[in-house]
């Protein structure tokens, strides 16, 4: 009898307690046994961002060393198996390292329409509990038109449903594109999906992956194993919103807040007239201060309250000065001369209270940067 993915994690509320001690930086806390309890099918689909391109272990050598390898997948499946969850991915598909959780169903290359041409059969052959889709990325790339892509994904969602009544769809707004015409065609594409969702069904989430850009990217397109990392923290924290005691899973490492990272991007190079490419890795560090011009302070406007503020003021003020001598040297001779009382005008200073009425004042802070250039940026060209 198949059971629903809510009633499977109610059964593993009463561990919740246990597991939030638990961090992925150690070992992992087991859920307690229930009979009912099975595998959770995940489907990862879409294209080669659901395969893996760009992270660690889709290159020769798992050159990087990086813990976030096969995309998303590992570091994912890591995050709710300590929330509690027995984790199968599936798909046709494999990639990563031996001995993880290789089955997916990520099509490097692929639109939507060849996906919506196979996703029948895999859903027959696999039948899902949840999908996380991620998709649209080559038809933004080949230069698809925006409006009638959105309506193909509406279709794909659409279709997915009728195969799996009962499963989680999370759809992704898609990872940035890395340059320009990628980046703007994609943010176009992701503004659409939000309506899209607000049509369907409420077993079909939103999962906001357009954060993801910049550095966070391999090539033009692709993640890094850093932006695979955020990739696996934003589904995890969308799961959690959504199933029974996600409210109690823990919170694990939050890599938007990391301040030192190994970064990998492709360098183009051209060699005798031929093009070729390699991986450049290298430790990036978050610096509060940064030495090049213009980027060291960001102007903020903050409220100031109605105050009072001791103030220095000067003026000039009328003296009345006393009948006096004082000394005076005329022709060489030191002789002392009677001066009358008398006003006098002096230049005086004080301090004094002040009322500072409420007002809005722009202010400069140091704005934290990662301490480098963009390489990628830099080779993409050649």
């Amino acid at each position: 009898m198949k059971i629903r993915i809510a009633a499977r994690l109610a059964g593993i509320a009463l561990t919740a307690a246990t597991v939030l001690a638990t961090t992925l930086s150690g070992p992992a806390v087991p859920a307690a046994a229930d009979p009912a309890y099975t595998s959770l099918k995940v489907m990862p689909l879409g294209d080669s961002i659901t395969w893996g391109s760009g992270s660690a272990d889709s290159r020769i050598g798992n050159r990087t060393g990086a813990i976030t390898a096969s995309g998303y997948r590992i570091d994912l499946r890591k995050r709710l198996e300590a929330a509690g969850l027995d984790v199968d991915f599936v798909g046709s598909q494999q990639a990563g390292p031996r001995g993880s959780d290789r089955d997916n169903e990520g099509h490097p290359g692929w639109r939507i329409d060849q996906i919506a041409a196979k996703v029948d059969g895999w859903l027959a052959t696999y039948q899902p509990d949840v999908i996380l889709l991620h998709l649209g990325t080559n038809d933004m790339a080949q230069n698809k038109n925006v409006d009638a892509s959105a309506a193909r994904l509406s279709a794909l969602i659409d279709q997915i449903r009728a195969a799996r009544p009962e499963a989680d769809i999370f759809v992704q707004q898609l990872v940035q594109g890395h340059v320009e015409p990628y980046k703007s065609r994609i943010a176009a594409y992701n503004q659409r999906i939000p309506g899209i969702l607000a049509g369907k069904d409420a077993k079909v989430y939103l999962v906001d992956q357009s954060s993801i850009g910049g550095r966070s990217e391999f090539d033009n397109l692709h993640p890094n194993d850093d932006g695979y990392a955020k990739m696996a923290y934003n589904l995890y924290q969308a799961m959690a919103s959504v199933y029974s005691g996600g409210a109690r899973w823990p919170e694990g490492t939050n890599p938007y807040a990391a301040t030192s990272t190994t970064l990998c991007f492709r360098i183009n190079k051209t060699v005798a007239g031929k093009q070729t490419w390699h991986v450049q890795c290298n430790p990036w560090t978050l610096r509060t201060v940064w030495q090049r011009p213009g980027t060291i302070t960001k102007p903020y406007v903050v409220h100031v309250k109605a105050h009072y503020t001791a103030k220095k003021v000067t003026g000039t003020a009328r003296v009345w000065v006393k009948d006096q001598y004082v000394t005076k040297t005329i022709k060489g001779r030191t002789i002392r001369v009677r001066v009358k009382a008398h006003y006098q005008t002096r230049k005086i200073t004080k301090t004094v209270k002040v009322l500072v009425k409420a007002h809005y004042e722009t202010r400069t802070r140091a704005v934290p940067t990662w301490l480098s250039d963009d390489p990628y940026v830099t080779n993409v060209a050649k």
